[in-house]
């Protein structure tokens, strides 16, 4: 089997993807998260929030008013949201997302942002 090309990562990646995550987050929604948790293992990046469930959206209606310094017209949207979600891992992973996969669970209250990584290339 190749050996995999090590990405250098930083010494604690998961702050790093946590606090990343969480400014994106504040963006569209109105405000940090409460309450988060980073977990990363081999190709997954996976993103919890403890009372994030119908929060995005909420946010999300509440922006569509004009916002400061944006131009007019200007709204936040869903595709917008995993764009930036999806740069922000990429950037402190060094690794592209190929997949972001957005769950809320209503009846707990917890939303989850998971986040498949493109393979590490093996060496020539």
């Amino acid at each position: 089997m190749p050996d995999l090309q090590e990405t250098p990562q930083p010494p604690d990646l998961r702050a790093e993807l946590g606090r990343s995550l969480s400014t994106v987050w504040s963006r569209y929604a109105g405000a940090r998260p409460e309450s988060s948790k980073t977990e990363v293992e081999g190709d997954v990046v996976r993103w919890i929030l403890a009372d994030g469930a119908g929060e995005l959206k909420k946010g999300m209606d509440a922006a569509a008013a004009p916002v400061e310094g944006e131009t007019p017209g200007q709204t936040r949207t869903v595709a917008g949201y995993k764009r930036e979600m999806s740069v922000a891992v990429t950037r402190a992973t060094h690794r592209r997302v190929v997949a972001l996969i957005r769950k809320d669970d209503e009846k707990t209250g917890v939303a989850s942002e998971t986040f498949i990584l493109e393979r590490m290339r093996a060496k020539q």
